[in-house]
């Protein structure tokens, strides 16, 4: 099961300060936590060799400097549920289902919205039981990709010979 809470809402309305202070608050309670964040910026310029390796045909582009940068077809979202997170959060896109989504009016529904995602990541992640060989297995990043995709696939079982 994958956890995405998407945050919409107009410009200034809280969108920012609830991840904001959501991140600090999930990761406490042991969570993996993810970002997606929307922007009508422009950030892969078709005079840059990133754009020019996309448009050749490449499925995803990784841009290292001192930073690190992904780029993908952002037309397909539906890669997002094998980040391997517990909580992905979301911010815009409010024109796709993404995943649970909730509209900030201003920013007087920030602790409100805050608490209400809390309780629901609560409830998700308590249908996620992820076991390897039989035993509760401590989630992280490999597992996590491994359960999910799995899940995706409907894979019960994979057996590996020597």
């Amino acid at each position: 099961m994958v956890c995405v809470f998407q945050i919409i809402g107009k410009k200034d309305s809280g969108k920012t300060t609830i991840i904001e202070r959501l991140i600090p608050k999930l990761k406490d309670q042991g969570y993996l936590v993810g970002i997606i964040k929307h922007s009508h910026h422009v950030i892969d310029d078709e005079n840059k060799d990133t754009f020019k390796f996309r448009k050749a045909g490449g499925d995803l582009v990784f841009f290292a400097s001192n930073d690190c940068a992904l780029f993908f077809d952002c037309n397909n979202m539906k890669f997002i549920h094998l980040i391997p997170v517990d909580i992905i959060l979301v911010e815009g896109f409010k024109d796709l289902n993404l995943g649970y989504k909730i509209e900030t009016k201003g920013i007087n529904d920030v602790d409100k919205i805050v608490s209400e995602v809390l309780d629901k990541a609560k409830e998700c992640n308590e249908k996620m039981n992820l076991e390897i060989d039989g035993k509760r297995a401590n989630k992280n990043l490999v597992t996590l990709f491994i359960f999910k995709l799995m899940k995706d696939y409907n894979i019960k079982e994979i057996k590996i010979a020597d």
